[in-house]
């Protein structure tokens, strides 16, 4: 090798090394790796697992299927008032028109009766 290309090969070599020096304060360390790893291990602790979040989903199915069936009783109990106040009202109802039907057959006999006494007289 004469002296050009042995000047040739340490100039690439300057430029190589520039190009890491530049690199490495962003690669990270072995430190670096295992305190990220413990991080992480500690965030995860954090997460439920598959089974824990199954269980919390049956739980609040439980709950909610409970309080469904308490407003539904709920529910049940007033439309039972409301078909006992409407059967109620439609008795009422069926009782004044049997009264009005009463009244007004008492003074369809009065009516007629008076028709023929007037008939009589004329």
């Amino acid at each position: 090798m004469d002296q050009l290309e042995i000047e040739e090969v340490i100039k690439d070599l300057n430029t190589r090394t520039k190009r890491i020096e530049q690199i490495l304060p962003t690669v990270a360390t072995k430190e670096d790796l295992v305190a990220t790893k413990e991080d992480l291990k500690e965030e995860l602790k954090a997460y439920a697992t598959r089974d824990e979040v199954q269980t919390l989903i049956e739980e609040e199915g439980k709950r909610t299927r409970r309080h469904f069936d308490v407003v539904a009783e709920g529910l049940k109990g007033g439309i039972k008032v409301i078909a006992d106040g409407h059967k109620a009202l439609g008795d009422r109802m069926d009782a004044v028109g049997r009264d009005i039907r009463s009244v007004l057959d008492n003074h369809e006999r009065r009516i007629t009766k008076l028709e023929a006494n007037q008939s009589r007289r004329r």
